[in-house]
Order: structure tokens, then sequence, then C-alpha cells
């Protein structure tokens, strides 16, 4: 079967662009959204053998004649073809994984967003792209974009998640990580003029070590206020992410006690005080997590 009618896709991107600038997009709304959606959608009916697409989209993105357009819509394919497990576990072997690494340094911007979005995707629990990034040098990379990008903007919270996405649940990863410079990029993302979700990804990864026993003690005088500190900006948070938190303080309650400053158990208790006050059913699951740290903190 042939492979995907590239001209055809191509067409929706063109007018999106302006044509004053290669890499500034116009917004689509959300009805144009919904018909690209739907030309993908039958253009990746059509098709038998993902993998192959995968192929078609990096020689879209490595052509020599691409555009900002081409980039997007190669992107755009890419994503379907995530949908496939086969396909995530076979990006080293097609080759997909470099040309990616390599947009991050030739583009800004949505292209980027979205290239991050897709590395994200990929190295998410799949030991073996992971593997295959790290030596293709992607910490440093998605590290350095962490630290460069301007504060509360998507650039910084894609370069995260991806770099999280690379790392997580491979211990020897998360440390050669924190051994570079992954508390400086946890605190940056902590900080609370963050986006709300770059601060629920920090914490839950924070959490995530701390469990795995991956947190290298002495990191936690450092990390445990930035933690802390997320008890004072909740306000617009959802369940999840003070359930999160919650999780991350109990976490630092069971397993480093001794390094937490003092002013850490008056914070809990603070919640706790705050929550039971409230007496919110939604509250539940948070409070008995929290109860649950202060039980340690007094162990």
């Amino acid at each position: 079967m042939a492979g995907l009618n590239w001209p055809g896709l191509l067409a929706w991107s063109t007018k999106y662009h302006d044509g004053t600038s290669p890499s500034e997009f116009k917004q689509m709304s959300e009805e144009d959204r919904r018909f690209l959606e739907k030309a993908m959608e039958i253009a990746m009916s059509q098709i038998e053998d993902p993998n192959k697409v995968l192929v078609e989209a990096r020689e879209q993105i490595v052509s020599e004649s691409r555009t900002d357009e081409s980039i997007s819509t190669a992107l755009e394919v890419i994503d379907r073809c995530c949908d496939d497990p086969d396909v995530a576990r076979n990006a080293e072997k097609l080759d997909i994984l470099q040309p990616l690494l390599d947009l991050l340094g030739t583009h800004r911007g949505s292209v980027a967003i979205r290239t991050m979005e897709i590395l994200a995707l990929f190295f998410s629990n799949n030991p073996n792209i992971q593997e295959a990034g790290m030596k293709r040098g992607t910490l440093e990379l998605l590290g350095q974009l962490t630290k460069d990008s301007p504060q509360a903007s998507e650039e910084r919270s894609k370069a995260f998640r991806a770099l999280v996405a690379l790392v997580r649940n491979v211990q020897d990863y998360e440390l050669q990580l924190l051994k570079r410079d992954g508390v400086e990029q946890l605190l940056l993302c902590l900080h609370l003029e963050e986006l709300l979700g770059t601060r629920e990804k920090a914490t839950s990864f924070v959490r995530s070590l701390a469990e795995n026993e991956s947190l290298p003690a002495e990191t936690v005088p450092s990390l445990a206020p930035a933690v802390m500190a997320q008890f004072q900006k909740l306000e617009d948070a959802g369940l999840q992410f003070k359930e999160t938190l919650a999780s991350c303080a109990q976490a630092f309650a069971s397993h480093f006690k001794a390094e937490l400053p003092a002013e850490f158990t008056a914070v809990v208790e603070g919640r706790v005080a705050d929550l039971q006050k409230a007496s919110d059913p939604e509250a539940e699951t948070e409070l008995s997590i929290l109860k649950g740290a202060m039980e340690a903190l007094k162990a």
C-alpha cells in the first residue's frame, strides 16, 4: 500500500503561516484543529504499516527543502504513529530519534515544543529508547533547554517533561541527572512563579526519586523547602497535584526525617489543620496521606 499523501496533509498548514517569518504560525481555531485531526485520522486509517509512515515522516524532517509547515505536519504524523507501541520501540532502529534532537538545535517556538512532546512520548516507560537518548547526549540537551527557557514558559515545561521521561525509573540515569545539575533544574521548576503543571511535574518527580531511593540525602536540605513552598500556592491546584504534594511530603518524612528542616513538620501540621477545618470530602485522600506523613515525622 502506498504511503501517506504528504502534499495533501501539508496543504492544511500553509494557511497558518503569515509569510513574514519562518517560525511564526497563526493559532489554529478549534474548528480547524478538529478538521486537521479528522484529516489525519482518515489518512492514518489507510496505512497498514505505521513504521513505514514514521520513516516517511523522518524524510520530511531531514529534507533539504523542508519548511516549518512540513516539519510541523511530520511531527503530527509521528504523534499519531506513537499510538502503536511498536513505533515507539522502533524509534532508534528507524533513526527518528536523532533528527528530532537536531530540531531542538535549529528551531524554537511551536516546532521545538511539539518536538519535545514527542520525545517525551518516545522516552516514557521505554528503556531501550531511554538508553539511546542517553547515548545521544539528550540529558545535557534537555537539561540546558530547561535552564535556558524563560520562566513560566511552555518551552521550559516541555523540556522538563521530556527530561523526566528520559531518566524516570532508571536509577542510573536519575543519579546522573542529579549529579550533573538536576537539583538546579528541579528548583527552577518548583519555583512558585512557574506554570502549575510544571510545578506538579517537578513535585511528582521528587516524590518518585524519594520513594525509589534515587534521591541522595544531601539534596534534601535544598529540595525540601521548595517542596514545602508548594503548600503556599494551591488555590488553583487540582486534587491530583494536592495528593501528589502530600505523597511527596510523606516520602520525605519516611526516608529523610533527619535531613528535613525544622519547619517541615509545622508546614504539614498547618495543612492538616486547614483540611480538617474545611471538612471537604474530596480532600479525604490528601488528608489521610498527610496524617501518614505526620506519623512518620513523630516516629
